[in-house]
């Protein structure tokens, strides 16, 4: 929490939840509308990685912003940025 007691959500925290479950993100994409989204980084909910050659960046330093994560729904890669999260549920 910081000075004025409001939940801060870190980006470490957001990435072990979604390690462990599937989670709703709630958050506002770049034009401005709001989004629910199904999603996680648990191991055996995530499809098999196929790698092309070629495609993955080995040198790029990943954006620290943004979490890349499985949408349950869509069944494909997304991502969203930290700072745009409004919140968050799950069920253990």
């Amino acid at each position: 929490m910081n000075e004025d007691n409001e939940l801060v959500i870190t980006r470490e925290y957001l990435i072990e939840l979604l390690q462990n479950n599937v989670i709703t993100v709630r958050f506002t994409k770049k034009d401005g509308t709001a989004r629910e989204m199904l999603c996680t980084l648990k191991q055996g909910k995530l499809p098999r990685r196929e790698v092309t050659e070629g495609k993955d960046r080995p040198n790029k330093e990943p954006n620290q912003d943004i979490i890349p994560v499985f949408d349950m729904e869509k069944k494909a890669w997304r991502s969203f940025r930290v700072d745009s999260v409004t919140g968050f549920s799950f069920s253990i």
